[in-house]
């Protein structure tokens, strides 16, 4: 009996124990599976740090960037994208349903064939056209099939449209006093000393005619590059518009009358702060192509005048006026409405861009009235004080 009692409480001892060992044992399990949770969180807020800053990086580029997967849903679409085709809530759509311009489909055919590819295309949202330049390019991930960029060249492809003309404008413009220049050259080469002295005065005015009007287009060139670039600093003073007017009037009167114009004035003295060689260069530019494509036999009106706290200078002549389309286009540099008599008519082509750019440094305006035969009148605004 006593044998099996001390058996018993062997028993017990032994029991409690082991309880105490398997109570420290999951004790120490519990231990460690909250470090290992406590890790795995601390792994897991780490990497969602690491994907929003991703996300941000891709978001704050100035390119569009669209990735699908190989059933050609989108996986990735930054706001960019988004920005540049108006578009919201793409991740998860088939690339169909986000855009659907052949050239896309095109780029990213190719980038899931494994090759990169580039292509253009135009898209209008409202009225206006963007100029988007798509590459393409295969992704080897599971996610991510292939990734595009869209990048807007909208400004990029005016800029070159821009250059281009220029070229071709100034190589117009130049052409004529290089022609005539090198026809004088080659008679004096050729012919000199049989040249009579009439004939060699002839061929030397035509050379320094041609000289001067080719250092005007210099100057003008020049000028306008300076006031595009900001380099070009008023100097400001006050001005009265009317005595500018008055003494234009008068030293542009011989040339008028050659063509039978005569001016006509009306208006008040008007006064504002303003850089006077400036505004005496904008108002002889426009009085300057009164006369050249005034006509004859007629008048050029002239009025200056205050409204709406703003000074006003009208100028009209009574020639053949503009076309609408052509209102907004006589700004530019270069442009001649009539390009068939260029040549007839004396000029670079940049008094009217110059003008505009002036008037703008101003904080003016500068507008154009017309009807086709019953000429035109331009309307330039300053204001006042």
């Amino acid at each position: 009996m006593l044998i099996a009692l001390v058996i018993a409480i062997a028993a017990v001892v032994a029991l409690a124990v082991w309880g105490t060992r398997m109570r420290s044992a999951v004790d120490d399990l519990g231990v460690v599976f909250d470090r290992e949770r406590q890790e795995l969180q601390t792994r897991v807020d780490a990497a969602e740090k690491q994907q929003a800053a991703l996300l941000e990086i891709i978001n704050g580029l100035r390119e569009g960037l669209l990735a699908i997967d190989h059933e050609r849903r989108v996986v990735l679409a930054n706001r960019r994208f988004s920005d540049l085709l108006e578009v919201s809530n793409v991740v998860g759509k088939p690339l169909a349903e986000v855009v659907r311009v052949a050239a896309v489909f095109s780029a990213f055919d190719s980038a899931l064939d494994g090759v990169e590819s580039k292509e253009r295309f135009s898209i209008r949202l409202g009225v206006a056209e963007r100029r988007i330049e798509l590459r393409a390019f295969p992704v080897p991930a599971d996610d991510i099939a292939a990734v595009a960029l869209f990048i807007d060249v909208t400004l990029v492809e005016r800029l070159e449209q821009i250059r281009r003309d220029f070229i071709a404008d100034f190589s117009h413009e130049a052409r004529t006093p290089l022609t005539a220049m090198r026809s004088a050259v080659d008679s004096f080469e050729l012919g000199g000393e049989q040249m009579s002295a009439e004939e060699d005065q002839q061929l030397r005015r035509i050379m320094s005619r041609q000289l001067r009007r080719l250092e005007r287009l210099v100057d003008d060139l020049s000028e306008l590059s300076r006031i595009e670039s900001g380099d070009l600093r008023l100097e400001r003073g006050e001005i009265d518009l009317k005595t500018i007017v008055t003494d234009l009037v008068e030293d542009f009167a011989d040339r008028a009358a050659e063509k039978g114009l005569r001016f006509v004035v009306t208006g008040d003295s008007v006064r504002i702060h303003a850089d006077a060689t400036r505004i005496q260069q904008m108002f002889s530019n426009l009085i300057d192509n009164a006369i050249k494509y005034g006509g004859t036999q007629s008048t050029i009106d002239i009025d200056v005048g205050a409204a709406n706290g703003r000074a006003v200078f009208r100028i009209t002549d009574h020639g053949e006026g503009i076309a609408p389309e052509e209102r907004e286009r006589i700004f530019r540099r270069f442009y001649r409405i009539d390009k068939s008599r260029s040549q007839e008519i004396a000029g670079t082509g940049l008094g009217l861009a110059i003008t505009k750019h002036l008037v703008l440094l101003h904080r003016g305006t500068i507008d154009v009235e017309s009807e086709l035969g019953r000429g035109a009148t331009f309307v330039l605004t300053l204001p006042l004080g």
